[in-house]
């Protein structure tokens, strides 16, 4: 009896656990991780359409000098205060550049069913809280309110960047195409996800083995040469666990990218090495608490 009291106690923790929100501590910056990433979005809030769409958004302003933008999608945070959370977060983090502060945040809570940007000193000319106000209640809020935060998140960030670029606005909500928004998907998946497609076929054949066929090819040693401050020689011993022949892979790598990930290239003696994106870093911006927040 007591066996089973205590695995109801235990449980009750972890549902207690489980319904708790999110501290800023306990938020992943992805960007860290890989470069072209800008969306955190650990409960699968926004769809993988709609995370891929916007991580081209940012990261194409992040490339142009425009602004660093990032993306936060949260079930429910802790405590309950929106600008709080945001500056904490998005200082922390030092979005945007330490000299222009061209940072911008954008925190969405589900369980609050609130949306807040939060924008970096160095923004608030070209994107005033009146509006962040507007481009979230014409493109978000509406979208939002039917339970769709892809659309209204991906609709948003459009606006956004059709701002910062000085480009047209797209239409609102109420005055969009249906056949232009699924025009707009089905672009996002031919220029981002067919190019993901075809990177992992490539690193799939990479491992296909010259003598036997079979992809068991694995990497058991590699040295690497310092060529010049740009690119380094990379000599691979592989194995194949099939036929147990042994090969060698030389590629160049470009020293050169953000956080030093670097990008594989120039491939030599027949096998080339396709690789990942290495992790990214913010500018260190500062925040002053400009911005709008939303609720619907």
């Amino acid at each position: 009896m007591k066996r089973g009291a205590l695995i109801v106690v235990m449980l009750l923790c972890v549902v207690v656990a489980m319904a708790q929100g999110y501290g800023v501590r306990d938020v992943s910056n992805v960007h860290r991780i890989d470069e072209r990433r800008f969306v955190t979005n650990p409960d699968g809030i926004l769809s993988h359409e709609a995370v891929a769409a916007i991580d081209s958004m940012c990261y194409s302003l992040k490339q142009r000098g425009i602004a660093e933008v990032v993306v936060v999608a949260l079930k429910d945070i802790e405590p309950r205060d929106m600008l709080g959370f945001s500056q904490e977060l998005f200082e922390g983090w030092g979005v945007g550049d330490d000299e222009l502060d061209n940072g911008l945040g954008i925190l969405l809570v589900e369980d609050m069913r609130e949306v807040r940007f939060h924008t970096g000193y160095g923004l608030e000319a070209a994107l005033p809280d009146a509006l962040c106000y507007k481009i979230q209640q014409d493109y978000m809020v509406p979208l939002f309110r039917e339970g769709d935060y892809s659309s209204g998140m991906v609709l948003g960030m459009r606006a956004i960047d059709a701002t910062l670029s000085g480009a047209e606005l797209p239409a609102a909500v109420d005055e969009a195409d249906e056949d232009a928004m699924m025009m707009a998907l089905i672009i996002v998946v031919v220029l981002f996800l067919l190019p993901m497609l075809l990177l992992v076929r490539h690193s799939y054949n990479l491992t296909k083995c010259p003598n036997c066929g079979k992809h068991k090819l694995k990497v058991v040693g590699k040295r690497e040469v310092r060529e010049s401050e740009t690119t380094t020689l990379v000599i691979e011993k592989l194995v194949c666990d099939n036929c147990h022949s042994e090969h060698t892979r030389t590629t160049r790598r470009n020293n050169g990218g953000s956080g030093g990930g670097g990008i594989w290239i120039f491939p030599m003696g027949g096998m080339g090495r396709g690789g990942g994106f290495g992790g990214g870093s913010f500018g260190g911006g500062s925040f002053g608490g400009g911005g709008s927040s939303s609720s619907w």
